[in-house]
């Protein structure tokens, strides 16, 4: 993780904590419930989990049921820039978290994309008002869009601090093998701790989404149930079973279900379930 090698875990702690002092009377009187979009941040400190899959796919069938769409990619990785460069807006994630950086334009087929650049993993240095600043400028695109949805870099640091702050939901996609199983209760201790620090109780977490399941997998099936029996009010009511068709549709930048293989159209039914059920609980 990037951010820990560089500044380290007390680092980090240091910035939330900072930020949370100078700025928890703004943060509870500027609530999402004056602003018209809604944020949904995909989150999960670990990397391989289905992220930018989940977040990408949800951005289509957003904007294809009608829906204004905002997907910022603040994962310094860019893969969901490199998916959606047609969608390409004319600020980038970085420039999100500086003063005057709205608004955001661009984009084409109802998806707007606050693109990943280099100088993303600069920001995890910057000091603790950018986390405010970034907040800002989505409050200030709130009527231009009806959703933003942010795909997260999978460590804990001020972008993804700033993401949580931000957000009006929050879901996990998790895969369902031992090392990430063990790292669920350090990733609702986040999404938590970041709801009580900053006054955010109207903050929603979605749940933990088993993502890429292999339903054929006694391991995987045992973790799953292993998964609800531990922590099974914090799990989202549904999964995404691993099939080929998910890969090939981030490399063409179409969604699943437009590509004409069999395996690739269930897998279309299977998500376009699973994402109608995350609209309907953003309400």
């Amino acid at each position: 993780m990037v951010y820990r090698q560089r500044c380290g875990l007390n680092h980090t702690r240091h910035v939330i904590a900072a930020i949370s002092r100078q700025n928890t009377l703004r943060l509870k009187t500027s609530g999402l419930c004056r602003v018209c979009m809604k944020t949904i941040v995909i989150n999960n400190q670990k990397g391989g989990v289905g992220k930018t899959t989940l977040a990408v796919h949800l951005a289509w069938h957003l904007a294809e049921t009608g829906g204004r769409v905002l997907l910022i990619d603040a994962d310094a990785q860019g893969n969901a820039t490199d998916t959606m460069k047609l969608h390409r807006g004319d600020v980038t994630a970085a420039e999100l978290f500086r003063q005057g950086s709205a608004p955001v334009t661009g984009g084409v087929d109802g998806i707007t994309l606050a693109a990943s650049d280099s100088s993303l993993t600069d920001v995890d240095r910057s000091d603790a008002a950018a986390i405010q600043q970034f907040r800002d400028n989505l409050r200030s695109v709130s009527a231009v869009f009806d959703v933003c949805v942010i795909d997260t870099p999978p460590s804990l640091g001020l972008r993804s601090v700033a993401a949580l702050v931000s957000a009006s939901h929050v879901l996990s996609p998790i895969y369902l093998e031992d090392y990430s199983v063990k790292g669920v209760k350090g990733l609702l201790q986040t999404v938590i701790g970041v709801q009580k620090r900053y006054g955010r109780s109207d903050m929603k977490f979605l749940g933990l989404l088993p993502s890429n399941f292999n339903t054929k997998s006694p391991r995987q099936r045992a973790h799953l149930d292993q998964l609800l029996r531990e922590a099974g009010k914090y799990v989202f009511p549904g999964h995404i079973v691993a099939r080929d068709g998910y890969a090939e549709a981030v490399a063409e930048g179409v969604p699943v279900w437009k590509l004409k293989k069999r395996s690739a159209q269930e897998a279309g039914r299977e998500i376009r379930l699973v994402l109608s059920r995350i609209v309907e609980q953003m309400g």
